[in-house]
């Protein structure tokens, strides 16, 4: 058994510094640290300059200009001298072989050079070989130690740098807490909201009362930042991190699943929809009471009646069974009518604020439904042509009067209002007058108070 420091001591005198990947090559123990590598490295690293060298003095001791030596994987090494030159031979060459026009001959001084330095290439790899075995062994031997300073290391290193970005970033300690209630106060999201300087912050607040939101709105990308944060933040809280808000109570939660974006697996046969359908049916059969679920926008492959159908279904097995914390983003608007049958549900919409020629997307997460999508709006701003937008127009035009209907969610800013068949809900004023006595406006801010007018312009009309 061996100390730490012996142990990285031995590895920074042992081994090179910038050894190559593969251990097949033996160049791995550092010069200085056996006498034997050592020497074996030096001879095959020298040995162009040394047969040079001999070369040039042979000449200068035989005065044969042309004197060559030479190596093949045949004959090894050799002196090789014209025939014209033969009378300039000293007797200490060694004939090794005739030519044409040549012979070929060895020395002592050479010969001893070839064993070395077919020695050193044979040598060299075992002896570098043994000496890493021994290296192996002893830091084996005293493995449980390593183990334990490696593991306190890496979780000095994992505390210290969630304490780094929670310091820089402004981050608060959550509350870990037994009971079911989930609280979130003006969340961020940490990577968007470094590269967004009018990042707006959200609340979230999943309780016994109602632990499903359902989330509708424009089709644009802040619902699933909303949905993606949240569960971000819950498994921030488990790993023992700070989390991007002002304050924070997380319930402790078993599993998290998330049910976004479109995936298909081809190789296997399984379109989109059955990826979808088989990532839902593990959210069905495993979450618990205890789970956080985000549902964002499945089911849209199939028909219209199909994918509301089973939206439903699913939403009511949550609702009455699982009961998990769900967040749930969603264009099937029929599921805000039918959702006020289910007790534990809450309807949150997309702030929008829009005038006859305007539309900002306020990117904050309110009270309240919202039946439009804006799908053409929002291919307008993807920057879709003028006349691409136009045709689209025209075609849902058609679509509305044969279907004897206006899909009203659909906004018809940019083009003639389409008002023959419009069906309208009908709010009595009285309830509008109720909910502006109980708006307290000191505590609204500029975009909640927009979009709640608007909310209401839209109850009216």
């Amino acid at each position: 058994m061996i100390e730490i420091e012996n142990i990285i001591e031995l590895l920074e005198k042992s081994i090179k510094e910038n050894w190559e990947n593969s251990l097949t090559s033996w160049e791995i123990i550092a010069d200085g640290y056996d006498s034997v590598v050592d020497d074996y490295r030096n001879i095959l690293n020298n040995s162009k300059d040394w047969l040079t060298s001999y070369q040039s003095r042979l000449i200068n001791e035989t005065q044969i200009n042309n004197l060559k030596v030479k190596y093949t994987n045949i004959s090894g090494y050799f002196i090789e001298i014209p025939k014209s030159q033969t009378s300039k031979i000293p007797d200490t060459f060694i004939h090794k072989q005739t030519l044409v026009n040549a012979s070929r001959y060895i020395t002592i001084e050479l010969k001893e050079f070839e064993q070395k330095f077919l020695e050193a290439q044979n040598e060299k790899a075992l002896r570098e070989y043994e000496i890493f075995l021994d290296i192996r062994e002893k830091i084996l031997g005293n493995y449980s130690n390593i183990k334990k300073w490696s593991d306190l290391s890496a979780n000095i290193d994992f505390i210290s740098s969630l304490s780094q970005v929670a310091y820089e970033n402004n981050y608060v300690k959550p509350n870990i807490v037994n009971s079911y209630d989930l609280n979130i106060v003006s969340w961020r999201h940490p990577i968007i909201e470094k590269k967004s300087i009018d990042f707006i912050s959200n609340n979230l607040d999943l309780n016994n009362n109602k632990f499903i939101h359902i989330i509708t709105g424009p089709n644009m990308w802040w619902k699933s930042t909303f949905l993606r944060q949240n569960a971000l933040i819950i498994l921030l809280a488990h790993i023992g991190s700070y989390v991007p808000a002002k304050s924070a109570n997380i319930p402790i939660t078993d599993k998290i699943f998330s049910r976004i974006w479109a995936n298909d697996n081809l190789f296997l046969g399984q379109s989109t929809f059955m990826v979808e359908m088989q990532e839902v049916a593990n959210i069905l059969n495993n979450s618990t009471k205890n789970s956080f679920v985000i549902i964002d926008e499945v089911w849209r492959w199939t028909s219209t009646y199909d994918g509301m159908s089973l939206a439903w279904a699913i939403l009511k097995e949550n609702h009455d069974n699982i009961k998990a914390k769900t967040l749930f983003a969603t264009h099937y608007h029929e599921l805000i009518d039918e959702s006020k049958n289910l007790s534990w549900v809450s309807n949150f919409s997309v702030a929008v604020w829009e005038n006859e020629e305007n539309l900002v997307f306020l990117r904050k997460i309110i009270p309240g439904w919202i039946k439009k999508s804006f799908w053409l709006e929002v291919a307008k701003i993807a920057w879709l042509s003028n006349s691409t937008i136009t045709e689209a127009k025209k075609m849902l035009k058609k679509l509305e009067i044969e279907h004897n209907r206006v899909f009203w969610w659909q906004l018809t800013l940019w083009t003639e209002p389409i008002v023959e068949y419009i069906e309208k809900e009908v709010f009595c004023v009285s309830e509008v007058e109720q909910e502006l006595k109980k708006l307290d406006i000191n505590n609204l801010t500029p975009i909640e108070a927009l979009s709640k007018l608007n909310e209401l312009k839209w109850k009216i009309k």
